[in-house]
């Protein structure tokens, strides 16, 4: 399953990649890895960096610094895309040996893999123009995930975060603008969510 929420208070993410022990995004959880476009459209790949997110989140470029996008443009920073194993795969996850905990590992990560690269073939855009009359494509998506074993009552719950700030480089001109977010949210409500499933249980 796929829902997407608005990201309002950048700071909540933030803090909860760098505190490292207390918060919901740190208590034994493995660390967060770029993924998606981020790569192409940034030159970072692999495990992030709290300093990195940091930038990218704040619209600025994770290496240089340089501003890549103005934030008064920006009320959302970012959308948490939430991937949700089904509940047998979570306590397969939570109980199986360590070859079957490997396997579904690999297994979910080609699956937010997968679902991330659907979402930017076709709800990569931004608009441009007075009221942003025009639809513009983009380059892809930056994309931070985090893969959590647990609810936060602490029950199996195998989900991935995917942060995906917002912010496209358009494909004609190069410059960065918002993302339509509307794209997702169709493409999620199109059943991008159960093709990620099915992806996950392959």
């Amino acid at each position: 399953m796929l829902s997407i929420a608005k990201v309002a208070d950048a700071d909540y993410y933030l803090k909860a990649v760098a505190s490292g022990i207390e918060d919901y995004y740190a208590i034994g959880e493995e660390p967060g890895r770029w993924g998606a476009g981020t790569q192409e459209l940034l030159g970072i790949d692999g495990q992030l960096e709290p300093a990195q997110l940091t930038a990218v989140l704040a619209g600025r470029h994770p290496i240089t610094d340089a501003p890549l996008i103005e934030s008064a443009n920006r009320k959302i920073p970012a959308f948490d895309l939430t991937f949700r194993a089904p509940k047998s795969v979570s306590l397969a996850f939570a109980l199986g040996s360590a070859e079957m905990t490997a396997e579904i590992t690999a297994a979910d990560d080609s699956a937010v893999d997968a679902a991330l690269g659907y979402l930017e073939r076709n709800a990569a855009v931004s608009r441009r123009g007075h009221n942003g009359i025009e639809q513009v494509s983009a380059d892809g998506f930056i994309a931070a995930a985090f893969r959590h074993r647990t609810s936060r009552a602490a029950d199996p719950h195998l989900h991935t975060h995917a942060l995906v700030p917002n912010m496209v480089r358009s494909t004609d001109d190069g410059r960065w603008r918002t993302l339509e977010s509307t794209g997702l949210l169709h493409h999620v409500a199109g059943g991008v969510g159960g093709v990620a499933m099915l992806l996950r249980c392959a």
